[in-house]
């Protein structure tokens, strides 16, 4: 499914599964119920935050970003994660009062049927939302299903609690059901925001270097490589190394080296855009070679 297709779906589910648990809500008068539709109404807000990121990512390099804006799904993955912090508090303040004065429900079980229909349009959507994100590498996407698998962990936690209390009469289970949720939510949200963070920061792209590396080491007509850095953007991986060539290769020659490793890149890793420095043997009298490199230090590369 096309991402911002699959946005807009995301802002009409999320829609729909707020007036569902608000109606819950007015039916059982729990206040975990109405902690669970606080949550919904950020789910909305990051799924139109989520929609509006993948639009501006979409668009081409222009004069003011040469790199592209791919890093609006970053930005947006960012917010989410505060968001989802932020609904766990918003739980954790309506729960207070109800833990000194704990209150008898009603039609607790029509509350509860209604709050886990909402909850597994939530689950459907969000598996739909990630197995996109993944093929996709898009972090916006992967920020939102996040955010509503969040919502089906809370929602779950809230009816499980509803029904032992239901059961058992004690009515103290509906907030102390809503504040473990509340913990579970907080440390999701830390997790979002800890991958993202890294690629804001222009964090390397580890799992892709491996296979860069092994094309480096692969290639032909060269004496060394050095200085490799990768950064992540979005979806796309930018990458930055140096060729050393002895001093007699012509630079149609080197081009065509250039070409070859470009290729290969592109064939193993499709969103990278590789940037090759070429620099002849004088200029790299430092630099220990390849098989050199192999036999004395298990295959690093030393730094400029």
């Amino acid at each position: 499914m096309d991402k911002s297709r699959l946005a807009v779906l995301a802002i009409a589910v999320g829609t729909i599964v707020f007036l569902l648990k608000v109606l819950a809500f007015m039916e059982s008068g729990s206040v975990a119920l109405l902690s669970d539709a606080m949550e919904s109404i950020i789910n909305i807000v990051a799924s139109v935050m989520m929609f509006t990121a993948l639009i501006i990512s979409s668009r081409p390099e222009d004069v003011e970003h040469r790199y592209g804006h791919q890093k609006a799904e970053n930005i947006s993955a960012l917010i989410e994660g505060i968001l989802i912090i932020i609904a766990a508090i918003l739980i954790i303040q309506a729960t207070a009062g109800r833990l000194l004065e704990p209150i008898e429900l009603e039609n607790v079980d029509l509350g509860m049927m209604i709050s886990l229909a909402a909850t597994s349009i939530n689950g459907i959507l969000a598996a739909i939302m990630m197995n996109v994100a993944r093929s996709e590498r898009s972090m916006a996407l992967e920020g939102d299903a996040k955010h509503l698998f969040s919502d089906v962990i809370s929602s779950v936690g809230v009816v499980a609690g509803l029904f032992v209390a239901s059961v058992t009469g004690l009515y103290i289970l509906d907030p102390l059901i809503a504040l473990v949720v509340a913990a579970l939510l907080i440390r999701m949200g830390i997790e979002v925001l800890r991958r993202t963070s890294h690629d804001l920061m222009d964090s390397s792209a580890h799992e892709e270097e491996k296979t860069i590396i092994d094309i480096l080491e692969r290639g032909e007509g060269y004496l060394e490589y050095h200085d490799l850095k990768t950064r992540r953007s979005g979806k796309s991986i930018f990458m930055e190394v140096h060729l050393c060539l002895e001093g007699n290769v012509t630079v149609s020659e080197g081009q065509r080296i250039v070409t070859k490793i470009e290729e290969d890149l592109k064939a193993a890793i499709p969103d990278i855009v590789p940037s090759i420095r070429i620099e002849d043997q004088t200029r790299c009298r430092n630099v220990v070679t390849r098989e050199a490199r192999s036999e004395d230090d298990g295959g690093r590369w030393p730094e400029d």
